[in-house]
């Protein structure tokens, strides 16, 4: 177990209790249809606060496209997407982070309440990034940047989260070890998340739901 998994376990006891029901992501009877194509067609699945569902599928089975349809920048050709109360963060394939900006000023910038700065320096901390807080992205190594990455997607307490496959570019070893911090994490902060993968492993790894999406012409299954 990492120093951040560590952590996050000794806390998790009482902070999953204090969490506030903030409602389910359901998608009901969702179809999509882009360039002519039909990338899913009447999908309806529920997401529980503090559950994981991983969608995987082949390049070009629509993964991307729902995963813009449920952060509300894209629509549906039919059916509803209910999202919960509360904010929307996501963690993207690359950290996107302000280059100008030290790694606290990143977290910071994104963080409400009175105390911002506070937020940031426990975030650094959870994520094992306390001496590197002044530091810009440039002088942060690849893992490093997307803790970065993740400790400003969840700082800002949000009720959905959004995973685009934010360990492809990294080696195995430490995308695996990100990953377990992640999940420890997510299992601390009680959020609804969608987790876009490639890779079957790991969707088992971090679903309590896994929805595989085969394409056109837009059939899925939901494999638990």
């Amino acid at each position: 177990m990492t120093d951040v998994a560590r952590s996050t376990s000794a806390r998790a006891g009482g902070a999953a209790h204090a969490q506030q029901d903030r409602g389910e992501l359901r998608l009901e009877h969702v179809t999509m249809i882009r360039r002519g194509l039909t990338l899913v067609e009447d999908l309806s699945v529920t997401v529980a606060p503090g559950q994981t569902l991983a969608v995987t599928g082949a390049s070009g089975a629509g993964k991307t496209t729902l995963l813009r349809a449920i952060s509300g920048l894209s629509d549906t050709d039919a059916g509803t997407i209910l999202r919960p109360e509360g904010g929307l963060s996501q963690v993207f394939q690359e950290p996107r982070l302000m280059p100008w900006y030290s790694a606290h000023r990143n977290i910071s910038l994104v963080v409400g309440g009175p105390t911002p700065d506070l937020t940031a320096v426990q975030w650094l901390e959870r994520m094992g990034l306390s001496s590197a807080g002044h530091l810009p992205p440039a002088r942060l190594s690849g893992g490093m940047r997307q803790r970065v990455s993740i400790a400003r997607a969840l700082s800002t307490d949000p009720s959905l989260l959004l995973v685009d496959e934010p360990f492809s570019a990294l080696d195995r070893p430490l995308a695996k070890a990100l990953r377990a911090d992640l999940i420890a994490l997510l299992a601390d902060q009680d959020v609804i998340t969608v987790w876009v993968t490639h890779d079957p492993d790991e969707a088992e790894e971090v679903s309590h739901l896994h929805l595989h999406l085969d394409g056109p012409p837009g059939t899925w299954r939901l494999l638990a």
